[in-house]
């Protein structure tokens, strides 16, 4: 729990701690200027660079930094398990969405650290204690499948006045980063769709246009990326066609 919890304690120490910290003005604390004739003008451009190593390098010193001076407050521990306490209570309200009468709840715990996708009945989820059925357990998947997977949501559909399931798209972090896989899953049966729609590993986002069409931004290769390493370029792709066969709806600029 303490990894997936603890950065939020940092928030709650950062606003109530009792001791000043020594500061160190972050121009101090940059590596000597890489000059060339191209950074003259800016010589820390090259921390523009998102994967540059030498950008990732100085934010690493940024954090062991931060997280030094954080620790040496002697109300640190105190804040970081009280943090811990409150996002790991069973008393917290399982918040959630409707579909068809059901309320969907994403929920963690000591026990299920990466977290269950559960629902139950409107009737239930009114009493004291309801009764959750369990539609996705990320602990286990992480397990079977030997990935470090965090969840980052579901995008859900169904046409209007249909009577199909409902199909949706989960989204899946290894690691908890920015770039994610999006696999097709069934609320019916509650497994993945067997040659379902499944986008590489990136930086992405996407809706359903249709039960049988995605609209999605991706990596799509060379100058398809912004600075920053997101897509600005939409395309639609059509259920049992490759992903690179998926056309062009709009890019920005």
């Amino acid at each position: 729990m303490r990894k997936i919890f603890a950065p939020l304690s940092f928030l709650a120490l950062a606003a109530c701690g009792t001791q000043t910290p020594t500061e160190t003005p972050l121009a101090d604390t940059l590596p000597p200027p890489q000059v060339s004739e191209a950074t003259a003008e800016d010589p820390y451009l090259w921390l523009e660079e998102v994967e540059g190593e030498a950008a990732l390098d100085w934010v690493r010193n940024q954090n062991d930094r931060s997280l030094k001076e954080l620790k040496a407050d002697p109300d640190y521990a105190g804040y970081e398990a009280a943090a811990i306490e409150a996002l790991t209570s069973a008393e917290r309200i399982p918040y959630g969405s409707i579909r068809d009468g059901m309320v969907y709840n994403f929920w963690q715990d000591e026990t299920h650290v990466r977290g269950l996708w559960r629902r139950t009945t409107l009737e239930s989820y009114a009493s004291d204690t309801p009764e959750w059925e369990t539609i996705l357990d990320f602990d286990k998947l992480a397990e079977e499948e030997g990935k470090n997977w965090v969840y980052k949501g579901a995008d859900c559909f169904r046409p209007k006045g249909s009577d199909i399931g409902y199909k949706c798209m989960i989204s899946l972090s290894n690691g908890g980063k920015d770039a994610i896989v999006r696999r097709e899953f069934d609320l019916a049966t509650k497994q993945f769709v067997d040659d379902g729609f499944v986008t590489p590993e990136a930086k992405q986002g996407g809706a359903w246009a249709s039960p049988d069409t995605l609209l999605i931004a991706t990596d799509w290769g060379e100058e398809t990326l912004t600075a920053s390493g997101y897509p600005f370029i939409v395309k639609r792709w059509d259920r049992g066609t490759p992903l690179d066969a998926a056309e062009e709806v709009i890019r920005g600029e």
